[in-house]
């Protein structure tokens, strides 16, 4: 990517597809979590997703 704001919208945007992919199979309890990194694999963004049930 050129530069962080083109990594966070390919981050951001590849996110979205992989949560719709995972069709209701994220379940109460679980998380889900994408690390996003440089070409050198240094930490740029982590992007979590927590399902959780309210109390």
């Amino acid at each position: 990517m050129p530069d962080l704001q083109a990594a966070w919208q390919e981050a951001t945007l590849t996110a979205g597809q992989i949560i719709q992919d995972l069709d209701g199979r994220l379940r109460p309890g679980k998380n889900w979590r994408m690390d996003v990194t440089d070409e050198f694999a240094n930490p740029l963004y982590v992007i979590h997703v927590c399902a959780d049930k309210p109390r």
